[in-house]
């Protein structure tokens, strides 16, 4: 910026010009940049600016609106050159405030004054060379950008295979026509040959299809999309970035994305978001943004306005960013050539995630036209009525346009009838046409997708990757039947019996909050993992639980952990509850036995549930050859019963200090917060009064378990914990007799002279997988 005060004093004088006055809808207004919301921004839509106009008063006061000419104001403030400074004078030089051009090969030419006003010093040897350097670095990569304008992946490309040290070998990948480094990044993640899913898919997508893609969890349906989004971009830059001529002498470049992802939660967001730039490792212009709550929303848009080529987002946070951000709603129309959405069952049922509607029907508004059309009777307004009139004036509207983009659909469950409460008394179904349980013959399910999404095609293809079942051909189904109030037990018995990766699934947050304490105290490596904690702390627990240096960490979660997660190495899931629904049993289940892996899922069933796990049969595994034959029953898991049993003070004293730590400490939070109520309130508060208020005769018996448990004091909780402290330093006897290593159950002298692995907490019984204790 200029002096201003200096060009006040050297400005010379000049003749004013008499400016045109103008009437005020004879201004130019622009409209001013809005958020992409849909009400009218708190008053100001509509809002408009002018520039190059001047307001001035008259003599009486009144206000006027005069035009100045830019080009005769410019010349007036224009400013002489300044003489030249000194060497040594401490103001900057006006050239200072220029845009800097870069190295050229005249920076070392100079006019007389400053030859004169300059002291001249020989630069050292060394940075004349590695001025020389700069220059060269600066020419061949100036001339790689000339040869980059024709294809701009052409030198990536070469560069990418001078500089490559190993061979990409992939024959099972040949006949899906993929470019050099979509197959560089499949080797290095070592996937030999696509799986059903994606040789299915992949070709539909890239022939321009919409698609709806069923398929079993752990399939490999992110690379299914995420490869024919890759080799659009590869192929087609042009459609990734438009020009748009602001200036004539100035292009400017705006980076649209190209495909949109959604996902219904923050932790599947984040795994996709990895998965895509896994495969586009060696594309390093590719730049996907996840859009997720919990984090900071500045940050992500500042993200976005650098340019993004993907966007993976959760709705919530995807419809706060459109809808307050200004003109990304256009950058969507304009841009897209991919609206993916990923485990859509979840994302559009009816009466949740009202975001991913608001933010398609913006994406896909349909236009409207006003006005009375001829209709050829030749009667004219005036022989109307006014109901008439309105009718024969009614906006008419436009048939929506097929959308550019592709439309891709992905889940493992579509089938509705997966979606009914296991619990609910009654019969109630979905409709059927009679012909089974898939998307292709449920046809409510079917016109239910076309009904949300706007597909570009009337008939969108479909891909079904696992016709046979619902469930993962090497997922085994285990039930063990306990009481209710034993389930901490038989968990325990489990997790310590057979050490593995174990993804444990609870129905309520209360009941994360208490098991994973209760598991931290019979020293078992335990983290949790719901809604109510904070994004970073949810990150921070799917870490601990998928690091290679815990291969026996357990994971106590709700359902958000149930979709769409791939942590490599989970060997069994434990359903301490019984799912509210079938499809959430069969995602649940698919975070194991993963593409080639095997797993176990292990139902604990109280008396209670039995109904429940027999509908959750039923509907599973509905179509199978079994079930058809009646044959089909979810087979009982083998368990200890006396290792068991030694096994319950351990429990009972780990649930004692559990309970008494939850209840203490929600029992000071309830506490402090009524005595803060009452005095802003200004009344007294008596927490015996406040408790000694009666409950309904179902919540009395919880309600005298939580007071017991909140009453202990610090004199039990420590005896308890000594006791359980004393357990647990010694291995548990299932049966061996200690004198005699021949005698007992196990004969310990056979599996020493074998060469037999031990358990490590447990004598006399073999170290085995749980995977190991199934049938295959």
């Amino acid at each position: 910026m200029p002096n201003k005060k200096r060009s006040r004093e050297t400005e010379a004088p000049v003749k004013r010009t008499k400016k045109s006055k103008l009437l005020a809808d004879e201004l130019g207004w622009k409209e001013v940049a809005m958020p992409d919301r849909l009400d009218d921004v708190e008053g100001f839509f509509g809002l408009e600016e002018i520039e190059g106009i001047d307001v001035v008063a008259d003599e009486a006061g009144k206000l006027q609106f005069k035009s100045v000419d830019k080009s005769k104001k410019a010349k007036k403030t224009k400013v002489p050159p300044a003489p030249p400074k000194p060497a040594d004078d401490d103001t900057e030089a006006e050239d200072d405030e220029e845009e800097w051009g870069g190295i050229i090969d005249t920076e070392a030419e100079s006019t007389e004054e400053e030859a004169a006003t300059k002291p001249i010093a020989a630069k050292p040897q060394s940075e004349k060379k590695k001025k020389q350097k700069k220059d060269a670095k600066a020419k061949d990569k100036k001339v790689q950008q000339q040869a980059a304008k024709s294809n701009p992946f052409e030198t990536l490309l070469e560069d990418r295979l001078d500089d490559s040290d190993e061979d990409v070998d992939l024959p099972e990948w040949e006949t899906l026509d993929l470019s050099f480094p979509t197959l560089r990044a499949l080797a290095k993640l070592k996937f030999a040959s696509p799986t059903a899913i994606q040789s299915a898919a992949i070709p539909k997508i890239l022939a321009g299809h919409d698609l709806i893609g069923k398929a079993s969890t752990g399939s490999g349906k992110t690379l299914a999309f995420g490869i024919p989004i890759l080799e659009t971009y590869l192929k087609s830059s042009a459609a990734a970035v438009e020009v748009i001529n602001t200036d004539a002498s100035k292009n400017k470049i705006e980076k649209l994305p190209i495909a949109l992802v959604l996902s219904p939660t923050r932790e599947l967001a984040k795994q996709l978001s990895d998965h895509l730039m896994a495969v586009a490792a060696f594309v390093p212009d590719f730049k996907v943004v996840t859009l997720t709550g919990g984090l900071s929303l500045q940050k992500q848009q500042r993200l976005l306005d650098q340019g993004v080529d993907v966007i993976v987002a959760t709705p919530g946070r995807l419809w706060e960013v459109v809808s307050e951000g200004i003109g990304w709603i256009d950058k969507l129309k304009r841009g897209l050539r991919f609206l993916v959405v990923d485990e859509a069952d979840r994302l559009l049922q009816e009466g949740h995630y009202k975001e991913v509607e608001d933010t398609l029907n913006l994406l896909q508004r349909e236009e409207y036209e006003s006005g009375a059309e001829d209709d050829g009777s030749g009667s004219e307004d005036g022989d109307m009525d006014a109901a008439e009139f309105k009718k024969k004036n009614k906006p008419k509207k436009k048939k929506a346009p097929a959308p550019k983009r592709q439309t891709l659909v992905f889940s493992a469950t579509f089938h509705q009838g997966l979606q009914q409460r296991l619990a609910a008394k009654g019969k109630k179904s979905w409709p059927k046409n009679g012909t089974g349980g898939d998307l292709l013959d449920n046809k409510e399910s079917m016109e239910y997708l076309l009904k949300k999404l706007n597909f570009r095609e009337e008939s969108p293809q479909f891909v079904d990757a696992n016709p046979a079942g619902q469930m993962a051909t090497n997922l085994r189904e285990g039930i063990i039947e306990c009481g209710a109030m034993e389930k901490d037990l038989y968990l325990y018995y489990l997790l310590l019996r057979y050490p593995c990766r174990t993804l444990v699934f609870t129905n309520s947050i209360s009941s994360v909050k208490r098991l994973t304490p209760f598991l931290s105290q019979l020293q078992l490596p335990a983290n949790s993992l719901h809604s109510n904690m904070i994004q970073k702390a949810r990150l921070r627990s799917l870490e601990r639980f998928s690091s290679p240096s815990s291969p026996n960490s357990i994971l106590i979660a709700t359902d958000v952990a149930a979709r769409g997660l791939d942590i490599k190495g989970v060997e069994m899931i434990v359903h301490y509850h019984l799912p509210r629904t079938a499809d959430m049993y069969v995602h649940r289940s698919g975070r194991t036995a993963r593409s080639d892996a095997r797993g176990i899922s292990i139902l604990l069933c109280a008396p209670e549930e039995v109904m429940g796990v027999r509908r959750l049969v039923s509907k599973v595994h509905e179509g199978d050859n079994a079930k058809s034959t009646g044959k089909y029953a979810m087979k009982s898991f083998s368990v200890d019963r006396k290792l068991v049993d030694r096994l319950k003070r351990r429990a009972t004293l780990s649930k004692k200090i559990a309970d008494s730590t939850v209840e203490k400490a929600k029992k000071n939070k309830e506490d402090d917060w009524l005595k803060t109520a009452a005095d802003e309130l200004g009344v007294e508060y008596d927490s015996e009064e406040f408790n000694s208020l009666k409950v309904g005769k179902k919540g009395q018996r919880g309600k005298q378990k939580r007071e017991k448990a909140a009453s202990a004091s610090k004199d039990d909780i420590e005896a308890w914990k000594a006791e359980l402290k004393a357990l647990l330093k010694q291995k548990i006897n299932s049966g061996f007799s200690e004198r005699y290593l021949t005698s007992g159950i196990v004969n310990i002298a056979s599996a020493l002279m074998n060469g037999e692995a031990m358990h490590d907490n447990i004598i006399g019984v073999e170290k085995k997988s749980v995977i190991d204790e199934v049938t295959w």
